[in-house]
């Protein structure tokens, strides 16, 4: 075990004797350019989000979808449901988008907006929220038209 450990770090140290500090200092730099703190927030966000669309998803194939209810509310709930998950998909990229930050929060607000608004009036009828949801997909589309910038 002592010959297998010393043999690991032998070739460790070679490996990190052959590359430059300058190399690594590079890499560094790329990386925290490439992946800004508060993009990868945008990742995290989008594990939860995907957790959330995927345990609607279920309560709508279960649940909802066998209650007595206006078939539009149904069609309602579908859509929230596949635009959520969309955008959920769409939050992992963040970090390789030029404005990772005002894409993430776009694509956070509207899917909040957007889908939040459709949800509930899906599941309660309730006609007042739907004044938001407009204002929701533009949101995404304005998400959408960041990566472009």
């Amino acid at each position: 075990m002592a010959e297998l450990w010393s043999g690991l770090t032998g070739a460790l140290h070679s490996l990190w004797d052959s590359v430059s500090p300058s190399k690594v200092e590079q890499v560094i730099i790329r990386e925290v350019q490439m992946n800004p703190p508060g993009a990868r927030t945008f990742v995290r966000l989008a594990g939860i989000s995907g957790a959330i669309a995927v345990s609607l998803g279920a309560y709508g194939s279960h649940v909802f979808r066998h209650k007595e209810v206006d078939p539009r509310l149904k069609e309602t709930f579908e859509i929230a449901n596949k635009y959520h998950f969309l955008h959920s998909l769409a939050l992992l990229a963040v970090p390789q988008t030029p404005r990772p930050v005002l894409t993430g929060t776009l694509l956070s607000s509207g899917i909040i907006l957007f889908c939040g608004s459709c949800y509930y009036h899906a599941m309660t009828g309730n006609n007042t929220v739907r004044k938001v949801t407009p204002y929701g997909g533009f949101l995404l589309i304005f998400a959408w038209l960041s990566v472009a910038l």
